[in-house]
């Protein structure tokens, strides 16, 4: 499996929806996002982009 690059998936057409994360996990993806300059939502997008093209 490839190697995660939050630069690579770009946004398409978005759908709100709601997410139960942990203080940690919120926590660990603000500072992926903000080390990568995106926003967390744009990354969780991403993240479950790339997840699902390579299950």
């Amino acid at each position: 499996m490839e190697k995660f690059d939050a630069q690579a998936y770009a946004d398409n057409e978005i759908e709100r929806i709601t997410l139960r994360l942990t203080h940690k996990q919120k926590e660990e993806l603000a500072s992926i996002a903000q080390n990568e300059n995106i926003s967390v939502n744009t990354l969780i997008i991403r993240c479950i982009d790339y997840a699902l093209k390579n299950k």
